[in-house]
Order: C-alpha cells, then structure tokens, then sequence
C-alpha cells in the first residue's frame, strides 16, 4: 500500500480533498430559500474548515452535496453535478436525486464516479469527511484501501429524529447509526465538536475534539458595526438561530410575557416552528419583534446592538449532549453579554465566559434575565469584551488550523 505522507517538514505540501457540504456562497443562498429548515451552520462551518485547513496544507479541492433536506421539505427534486471555484478554491458539486433512499444511494454512486479522479489528479493524500453522512464514509472507508488517509470531522449526531419523519425515515436512521458507528471504527482520525460524540461511538482511533470555528469572514463586519454608535435602548435581548421548541423558544417568549413594566425587547431571527406564534405576539406586543430569516451582513448589526445575546436551548434533549451550539462561537465573537443554559457540551475553558440559566423552566429564563439587568452594565461589557478576546485566541481559523495540523501530525507518528 502506498504511503502518501511525507513528514513533518512537508505539511506545507500536502493535498487534502474536503467530501462534505461546502457550496458556493449563491448556490448556499438559493437552497436557504428553498428549504423549510435551511443548513445555515453547516455552510458557515464548512467554509471555516476550509479556510483552517489551508493555514496547514498547500491545496485544498472540495467535492461536496448540496445540503438540503429531503423533497419535499427541500423543493428541489434533481440536483446535476458541475464544478465550481469559490474563495480561489477548486471544487465540484455532485449529481444526487433528493428523495428519501435515492439520496444515499445517488450520492455514493456519484462519489465512486467523480472523486477518485479529483484524488489522482490533484495527488490528494488525506480526505477529510465532513459529517455522518453514509454515503460519504463508506467512500471513505474505500479511499483508504487505496492508501488515502481518512479523517472524519463529527459535527452532529446521526440519526437525530425529527417531527417530520415518517416510519420509514425513522428505521433507516437507525440503521444509518449502526452503519456510520462501524465506519468510524476504521478511520485514520476523528475530528468532534463535542467530547460525547466520542463516547457515544466509543471511538478508539486518534481523536481531536474542539467545539467550533469563528468565521473569519465576520471580523469585517463585527469591525464595522463596532465603528457605529448604537443605541441600547430599551434593554434589548436578541435571539438568532432555529425557532423551535426544540430550541427553548417557547420558554422564552413565556418569560418575556412576564416581564410586565420592565424596559425591554426581544428581537429573534430564524425559523422553525415557533415562527408563527413570535409573528401572532409580535403584532400584540411591542417589546417582541420578528426579524425573519436575515443574511449575515444585516444579522451582526442587530447581534452587536443587543445589550444581551441569549441561548435558552434545553439541557435534557439528547441532541444537547452530543452537539456545540455554534450560535455561542459567534455571540461570543460580537463582544456581547451572552446568557445561556448550561449545555454539557461547553468545554471548562468556556465557561467563564458565558451568563447561565439555572433554571430552564419560563421562569428561571426570566430570573437570569432580570440578574443580568439589574446588573452594572459597565461589569457586564467588561465580562463581554474579556469573552471576545479569549474567543479569538481559541477558536479562529488560524488557532484551529494549527490543532488540526499537530492532529495529522500525530496521526502520522501512529500510522
């Protein structure tokens, strides 16, 4: 079996294939608009990765799927391969048809067509796999019979089960699980976003844990908003991500129904299933307003004009265990007070950055809010500005970059 590594000293050299979900910032736009539960995070973190990877490596090639859910909730039926270049990256988008099943099986066909070419011709040596999806590990698992080393970067749990599954959906996630647990077994490396993605998979190959990546693309506009005079009154709370029960929001519009008097407004961006209750309170109730879903350039504005950022996201969901909230990476990014519960995923290192809510219940969500009101606001953006600064150090791409390189570099050393 060939060896594609060539040591320490030639990191800088090395070619890495990125099998995942990163697409061109128009295609990611136009699948937003068509999906009832856009990939925001996944797109935001994939770029991320990228952008990590190229302070270690001298060339990065992608071959990614667009993310989106399954027809019809994402309402497009076919998608057709083509290639692309984004950020002077090269890349190609692979052909799937977007139907339970046939998404699999469509988009593991199109990896065996399309990605051992781009391997050989770009003499790519590791292959990075972004996700638990199927169809990309068990391409992976056959890479490596070709001497490619394989690293798989967890950023979710598989087979989390949704409202909007059917049965059918149901038994083949369960089987999607049992078959992405034994494909982890044999890769080169495992990359999580939280320590219990590890543990539920009992991984035993070499593993780096870190529980996300600043967006770099950010730092300009976080910079010119920063420039601008805002205006923080009334107390304003601001919410940006998914508006489900899943994700406390109903507890949260419970507490804010009980901040009677009090000088406050609640801003929250997004969807989900909260949505049309926030626009019914919305057109009663000044203090709550509904932003819609908004694109970066008009969500950190709004992000950096809160007196405070809040995550009341419940603690006792098993998603909550196995999963970072990235929204926290960037509220602590903006420079902004942020109030969340305490999610087991926050590393140690973390946690003295962050505001909690003890107690998740609408009135404990209520209790921390008004703590934090009632606190010196100068104590407050002192607490903020010290979280900003840390979170730079830890979590920019560069940082993460060069965790990623020791990483293969001991990989190196065990293989």
């Amino acid at each position: 079996m060939r060896r594609f590594w060539r040591g320490d000293a030639a990191m800088a050299q090395s070619r890495v294939l990125l099998l995942g979900f990163t697409v061109p910032d128009s295609l990611a736009r136009r699948l937003f608009s068509i999906d009832a539960g856009p990939a925001i995070q996944t797109h935001k973190f994939a770029w991320s990765l990228v952008r990590a990877l190229q302070t270690s490596f001298d060339k990065i090639v992608l071959a990614s799927a667009s993310p989106i859910q399954n027809f019809p909730l994402g309402r497009q039926l076919l998608f057709r391969g083509s290639k692309f270049e984004e950020k002077g990256i090269e890349g190609v988008l692979l052909g799937f048809i977007n139907l339970l099943v046939f998404k699999h099986v469509t988009r593991f066909v199109s990896c065996l067509l399309v990605v051992p070419r781009l391997m050989v011709l770009n003499r790519v040596e590791f292959l990075f796999i972004h996700g638990v999806h199927t169809p990309f590990l068990v391409f992976g698992m056959l890479a490596r019979l070709f001497g490619r080393r394989v690293v798989v970067v967890l950023t979710d749990p598989p087979g989390v089960p949704l409202a909007t599954d059917s049965p059918l959906a149901r038994v083949l996630k369960r089987v999607d699980v049992w078959l992405v647990s034994r494909v982890l077994e044999r890769a080169d490396g495992v990359i999580a976003l939280a320590p219990e993605l590890i543990n539920r998979f009992a991984i035993r190959r070499p593993t780096l844990v870190f529980p996300g990546i600043i967006d770099s693309s950010i730092n300009s506009k976080i910079s010119e908003v920063s420039r601008q005079s805002v205006s923080t009154e009334p107390f304003t709370i601001v919410y940006a991500g998914g508006l489900s029960k899943a994700y406390g929001i109903d507890r949260l519009l419970d507490a804010v129904a009980g901040l009677d008097g009090m000088p406050v407004r609640v801003k929250l961006f997004g969807r989900g299933d909260q949505e049309s209750r926030i626009r019914e309170l919305a057109a009663h109730d000044e203090r709550i307003q509904y932003g819609g879903f908004i694109a970066n350039d008009l969500l950190v504005p709004e992000l950096i004009g809160a007196d405070l950022l809040i995550n009341p996201r419940p603690t006792q969901e098993e998603f909550a265990i196995m999963s970072f909230p990235s929204k926290l990476i960037e509220y602590l990014a903006m420079g902004r007070p942020v109030l969340t519960t305490r999610i087991p995923s926050i590393p140690d290192s973390y946690r003295s950055h962050f505001f909690f809510i003890n107690d998740e219940s609408a009135e404990g969500i209520r209790s921390a809010i008004l703590s934090l009101m009632a606190m010196d606001s100068k104590d407050r953006e002192d607490h903020a500005l010290r979280a900003k600064t840390f979170i730079g150090d830890e979590a920019s791409e560069k940082a993460v970059g060069k965790r990623v390189a020791d990483f293969i570099r001991s990989i190196n050393k065990i293989c």
